[in-house]
Protein backbone atom coordinates (compact mmCIF):
# COMPACT_ATOMS: atom_id res chain seq x y z
CA UNK A 1 0.00 0.00 0.00
CA UNK A 2 1.66 3.65 -1.19
CA UNK A 3 2.56 6.12 1.30
CA UNK A 4 -0.05 8.96 1.73
CA UNK A 5 1.35 12.53 2.15
CA UNK A 6 -0.25 13.12 5.57
CA UNK A 7 1.88 9.79 6.73
CA UNK A 8 4.56 11.08 5.54
CA UNK A 9 4.67 14.66 7.44
CA UNK A 10 4.61 11.83 10.65
CA UNK A 11 7.81 11.65 9.56
CA UNK A 12 8.91 15.07 9.10
CA UNK A 13 7.51 15.58 12.91
CA UNK A 14 9.70 12.74 13.96
CA UNK A 15 12.48 14.33 12.63
CA UNK A 16 12.75 17.90 12.93
CA UNK A 17 10.98 18.57 16.48
CA UNK A 18 11.85 17.59 19.91
CA UNK A 19 8.97 14.60 20.59
CA UNK A 20 9.29 13.02 23.95
CA UNK A 21 8.16 9.46 24.12
CA UNK A 22 5.01 9.26 26.33
CA UNK A 23 1.15 9.53 26.21
CA UNK A 24 0.44 10.52 22.38
CA UNK A 25 4.00 11.15 21.47
CA UNK A 26 4.66 7.61 21.92
CA UNK A 27 2.29 6.36 19.30
CA UNK A 28 2.89 9.25 16.66
CA UNK A 29 6.91 8.28 17.22
CA UNK A 30 6.06 4.58 16.95
CA UNK A 31 3.99 5.27 13.74
CA UNK A 32 6.50 7.49 12.26
CA UNK A 33 9.33 4.98 12.58
CA UNK A 34 7.14 2.16 10.91
CA UNK A 35 6.76 4.12 8.01
CA UNK A 36 10.31 4.69 8.11
CA UNK A 37 11.65 1.03 8.16
CA UNK A 38 8.63 0.57 5.56
CA UNK A 39 5.60 -1.19 8.03
CA UNK A 40 2.16 -0.27 8.77
CA UNK A 41 1.54 3.24 10.48
CA UNK A 42 -0.13 1.12 13.79
CA UNK A 43 1.26 1.81 17.07
CA UNK A 44 3.21 -1.98 17.12
CA UNK A 45 6.86 -1.71 17.20
CA UNK A 46 7.34 -3.33 14.45
CA UNK A 47 10.39 -1.26 13.02
CA UNK A 48 12.90 -2.83 16.05
CA UNK A 49 13.44 -5.46 14.26
CA UNK A 50 14.46 -3.81 11.22
CA UNK A 51 16.43 -1.77 13.52
CA UNK A 52 18.47 -4.67 14.77
CA UNK A 53 19.30 -6.43 11.46
CA UNK A 54 21.45 -2.93 10.38
CA UNK A 55 22.87 -1.40 14.05
CA UNK A 56 26.32 -1.85 14.16
CA UNK A 57 27.97 -4.17 16.76
CA UNK A 58 31.28 -3.16 18.28
CA UNK A 59 33.71 -6.12 18.42
CA UNK A 60 34.68 -8.50 21.53
CA UNK A 61 38.10 -7.14 21.42
CA UNK A 62 35.88 -3.52 21.99
CA UNK A 63 36.22 -2.71 25.79
CA UNK A 64 33.18 -0.99 25.53
CA UNK A 65 31.18 -3.66 25.02
CA UNK A 66 30.57 -7.09 23.81
CA UNK A 67 28.67 -8.89 20.51
CA UNK A 68 24.79 -8.88 20.64
CA UNK A 69 23.34 -11.79 20.31
CA UNK A 70 19.47 -11.81 18.97
CA UNK A 71 18.32 -12.70 22.15
CA UNK A 72 20.42 -10.03 24.16
CA UNK A 73 18.36 -7.37 21.63
CA UNK A 74 15.02 -8.77 22.23
CA UNK A 75 15.65 -7.80 25.93
CA UNK A 76 16.65 -4.45 25.05
CA UNK A 77 13.40 -2.09 25.62
CA UNK A 78 12.10 0.13 23.20
CA UNK A 79 11.90 3.01 25.57
CA UNK A 80 15.87 2.46 25.69
CA UNK A 81 16.04 2.59 21.84
CA UNK A 82 14.11 5.56 20.91
CA UNK A 83 15.41 7.07 24.46
CA UNK A 84 18.76 6.88 22.82
CA UNK A 85 17.92 8.39 19.38
CA UNK A 86 16.01 11.60 21.05
CA UNK A 87 18.67 12.06 23.52
CA UNK A 88 21.44 12.13 20.30
CA UNK A 89 18.83 14.28 18.04
CA UNK A 90 18.94 16.68 20.48
CA UNK A 91 23.07 16.52 21.22
CA UNK A 92 23.17 16.92 17.22
CA UNK A 93 21.15 19.79 16.88
CA UNK A 94 22.91 21.76 19.28
CA UNK A 95 26.25 20.94 17.55
CA UNK A 96 24.85 22.34 14.33
CA UNK A 97 24.05 25.17 16.04
CA UNK A 98 27.20 25.54 17.50
CA UNK A 99 29.13 25.21 13.62
CA UNK A 100 26.72 27.31 12.33
CA UNK A 101 26.87 30.27 14.93
CA UNK A 102 28.89 33.61 13.66
CA UNK A 103 30.06 32.46 10.29
CA UNK A 104 29.45 32.36 6.79
CA UNK A 105 29.17 29.65 4.64
CA UNK A 106 30.66 29.60 1.03
CA UNK A 107 30.30 26.10 0.25
CA UNK A 108 28.24 23.19 1.80
CA UNK A 109 28.40 19.72 2.79
CA UNK A 110 25.75 16.98 2.85
CA UNK A 111 25.92 13.91 4.49
CA UNK A 112 23.37 11.32 5.27
CA UNK A 113 22.63 9.62 9.19
CA UNK A 114 25.49 8.56 11.76
CA UNK A 115 26.14 4.90 12.68
CA UNK A 116 24.80 3.56 15.16
CA UNK A 117 26.74 0.84 18.10
CA UNK A 118 24.61 -1.26 20.69
CA UNK A 119 26.96 -1.34 23.73
CA UNK A 120 25.95 -4.21 26.50
CA UNK A 121 28.02 -4.36 29.28
CA UNK A 122 26.41 -7.15 30.96
CA UNK A 123 24.95 -9.74 29.04
CA UNK A 124 22.84 -10.74 31.48
CA UNK A 125 21.39 -7.41 31.73
CA UNK A 126 20.65 -6.33 28.42
CA UNK A 127 18.01 -3.65 29.21
CA UNK A 128 21.11 -1.90 30.86
CA UNK A 129 22.54 -1.51 27.01
CA UNK A 130 23.41 1.34 25.60
CA UNK A 131 23.07 2.57 22.50
CA UNK A 132 25.41 4.88 20.78
CA UNK A 133 25.08 7.09 18.04
CA UNK A 134 29.07 8.73 16.12
CA UNK A 135 27.84 12.14 15.02
CA UNK A 136 30.73 14.00 12.57
CA UNK A 137 30.77 16.71 15.08
CA UNK A 138 31.56 14.54 17.92
CA UNK A 139 34.91 15.38 19.49
CA UNK A 140 36.34 11.58 18.40
CA UNK A 141 34.44 11.04 15.48
CA UNK A 142 36.43 9.17 13.22
CA UNK A 143 36.57 6.98 10.02
CA UNK A 144 36.35 7.56 5.94
CA UNK A 145 33.41 10.28 6.30
CA UNK A 146 35.67 12.56 8.97
CA UNK A 147 38.91 11.97 7.27
CA UNK A 148 37.26 13.17 3.97
CA UNK A 149 36.93 16.33 5.80
CA UNK A 150 39.75 16.80 7.01
CA UNK A 151 42.10 15.51 3.77
CA UNK A 152 39.78 17.99 1.82
CA UNK A 153 41.04 21.15 3.55
CA UNK A 154 44.60 19.88 4.28
CA UNK A 155 43.78 20.24 7.81
CA UNK A 156 46.50 20.46 10.70
CA UNK A 157 47.25 17.28 12.72
CA UNK A 158 44.44 17.22 15.54
CA UNK A 159 42.48 18.92 14.04
CA UNK A 160 38.42 18.20 14.92
CA UNK A 161 36.26 17.89 11.97
CA UNK A 162 33.95 20.87 13.44
CA UNK A 163 37.42 23.49 13.49
CA UNK A 164 37.84 22.08 9.88
CA UNK A 165 34.34 23.27 8.35
CA UNK A 166 34.42 26.65 10.50
CA UNK A 167 37.75 27.70 8.78
CA UNK A 168 36.70 26.72 5.82
CA UNK A 169 33.61 28.30 5.76
CA UNK A 170 31.70 24.93 5.22
CA UNK A 171 28.48 24.40 6.22
CA UNK A 172 27.08 21.17 7.09
CA UNK A 173 24.17 18.96 7.46
CA UNK A 174 22.36 15.59 7.43
CA UNK A 175 19.61 14.44 5.61
CA UNK A 176 18.44 12.34 8.41
CA UNK A 177 18.85 14.63 11.24
CA UNK A 178 18.29 11.79 14.03
CA UNK A 179 20.01 8.30 14.38
CA UNK A 180 18.65 6.05 12.73
CA UNK A 181 20.47 3.10 11.34
CA UNK A 182 19.31 2.31 7.48
CA UNK A 183 21.23 -0.74 5.17
CA UNK A 184 21.53 -0.85 1.42
CA UNK A 185 18.52 -2.56 0.94
CA UNK A 186 15.95 0.16 2.38
CA UNK A 187 18.14 3.16 0.46
CA UNK A 188 17.40 0.46 -2.84
CA UNK A 189 13.85 0.44 -1.55
CA UNK A 190 13.51 3.95 -1.00
CA UNK A 191 14.57 4.52 -4.74
CA UNK A 192 12.39 1.52 -6.19
CA UNK A 193 9.73 0.58 -4.91
CA UNK A 194 6.34 2.43 -5.66
CA UNK A 195 5.55 2.64 -2.13
CA UNK A 196 7.84 5.34 -1.76
CA UNK A 197 6.74 7.24 -4.55
CA UNK A 198 4.78 10.13 -2.78
CA UNK A 199 3.03 13.15 -4.18
CA UNK A 200 5.14 12.95 -7.08
CA UNK A 201 8.67 12.53 -5.54
CA UNK A 202 10.77 9.52 -4.34
CA UNK A 203 10.60 9.96 0.06
CA UNK A 204 14.43 10.86 0.09
CA UNK A 205 13.72 13.57 -2.14
CA UNK A 206 11.62 14.62 0.63
CA UNK A 207 13.53 14.19 2.95
CA UNK A 208 15.99 16.23 1.22
CA UNK A 209 13.67 19.39 0.54
CA UNK A 210 13.48 19.04 4.77
CA UNK A 211 16.78 19.06 5.71
CA UNK A 212 17.38 21.61 2.77
CA UNK A 213 14.36 24.07 4.18
CA UNK A 214 15.73 23.70 7.59
CA UNK A 215 19.33 24.38 7.02
CA UNK A 216 19.19 27.74 5.13
CA UNK A 217 16.66 28.62 8.14
CA UNK A 218 19.68 28.30 10.31
CA UNK A 219 22.88 29.05 8.07
CA UNK A 220 24.19 32.80 6.71
CA UNK A 221 25.37 32.03 3.37
CA UNK A 222 27.70 34.20 1.41
CA UNK A 223 25.65 35.97 -1.68
CA UNK A 224 28.02 37.50 -3.91
CA UNK A 225 29.92 34.00 -5.10
CA UNK A 226 28.62 30.84 -6.42
CA UNK A 227 28.09 28.25 -3.72
CA UNK A 228 29.42 24.71 -3.87
CA UNK A 229 28.02 21.99 -3.10
CA UNK A 230 29.58 18.21 -2.09
CA UNK A 231 27.06 14.95 -1.86
CA UNK A 232 28.43 12.34 0.44
CA UNK A 233 25.00 10.28 0.51
CA UNK A 234 25.24 6.48 -0.41
CA UNK A 235 24.41 6.38 -4.36
CA UNK A 236 21.11 4.78 -3.92
CA UNK A 237 19.92 7.70 -2.50
CA UNK A 238 22.12 10.21 -4.04
CA UNK A 239 20.56 9.11 -7.26
CA UNK A 240 16.97 9.66 -6.46
CA UNK A 241 18.00 12.98 -6.15
CA UNK A 242 20.28 13.19 -9.53
CA UNK A 243 17.10 12.10 -10.99
CA UNK A 244 14.89 14.62 -9.49
CA UNK A 245 16.96 17.99 -10.18
CA UNK A 246 17.54 16.61 -13.82
CA UNK A 247 13.76 17.14 -14.35
CA UNK A 248 13.21 20.11 -11.86
CA UNK A 249 15.69 22.66 -12.62
CA UNK A 250 18.19 24.15 -10.08
CA UNK A 251 18.14 23.63 -6.38
CA UNK A 252 17.82 27.96 -4.61
CA UNK A 253 19.69 28.25 -1.22
CA UNK A 254 18.34 31.94 -0.01
CA UNK A 255 18.31 33.06 -3.84
CA UNK A 256 21.26 31.40 -5.22
CA UNK A 257 20.33 28.94 -7.85
CA UNK A 258 22.78 25.86 -7.74
CA UNK A 259 23.11 23.75 -10.43
CA UNK A 260 22.34 20.84 -8.48
CA UNK A 261 23.42 18.06 -11.39
CA UNK A 262 26.58 20.43 -13.02
CA UNK A 263 29.23 18.24 -14.77
CA UNK A 264 32.84 17.85 -14.05
CA UNK A 265 34.91 20.31 -16.02
CA UNK A 266 38.57 18.68 -15.28
CA UNK A 267 39.93 16.57 -18.24
CA UNK A 268 39.57 12.81 -16.87
CA UNK A 269 42.87 12.14 -18.66
CA UNK A 270 44.86 14.03 -16.18
CA UNK A 271 42.67 12.64 -12.80
CA UNK A 272 44.87 11.08 -9.58
CA UNK A 273 45.69 7.53 -10.60
CA UNK A 274 43.01 5.23 -9.37
CA UNK A 275 40.36 7.90 -8.05
CA UNK A 276 36.90 6.47 -9.40
CA UNK A 277 34.68 9.71 -10.22
CA UNK A 278 31.29 10.05 -10.41
CA UNK A 279 29.63 12.18 -13.51
CA UNK A 280 28.58 14.67 -11.51
CA UNK A 281 30.42 17.38 -9.96
CA UNK A 282 29.41 17.10 -6.57
CA UNK A 283 29.11 13.68 -5.63
CA UNK A 284 31.57 12.39 -3.39
CA UNK A 285 31.22 9.11 -3.52
CA UNK A 286 34.34 6.71 -3.97
CA UNK A 287 33.77 3.17 -5.29
CA UNK A 288 34.04 1.54 -1.77
CA UNK A 289 30.70 3.67 -1.28
CA UNK A 290 31.91 6.37 0.91
CA UNK A 291 32.94 10.00 0.73
CA UNK A 292 37.17 11.04 0.07
CA UNK A 293 39.06 13.93 0.27
CA UNK A 294 40.07 13.99 -2.96
CA UNK A 295 36.73 14.55 -4.76
CA UNK A 296 35.50 16.07 -1.87
CA UNK A 297 38.56 18.74 -3.09
CA UNK A 298 37.05 18.79 -6.70
CA UNK A 299 33.30 19.70 -5.96
CA UNK A 300 34.72 23.08 -3.96
CA UNK A 301 36.79 23.65 -6.80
Amino acid sequence: MPYSLKQLLILKEMFYTDMVYEGDNAERFTSALNLFYGYPADTTPHWKEAFKKVVKKPSKSNEKGLQVSQTEFKAVPVELIIGSALAKGRDIKQKLKSLYFGTEFRRTLIYEAPPYSLLIQDPSKPEEGELVAKFILDERCGGPYANAILNCFKSPAKSSVHQSLRANHCGFFDVIPIPLPINSELRNLWATDERYLIDGKRIFVHFFEWAVEKYIDQVSIVSTKPHRLAVGIPLNNAITLYEHYEAHGPLVFKGNKIEFNAPHSLPFSAKKVGLWIHAFKNCIISSSNTPTGDLMELAFA
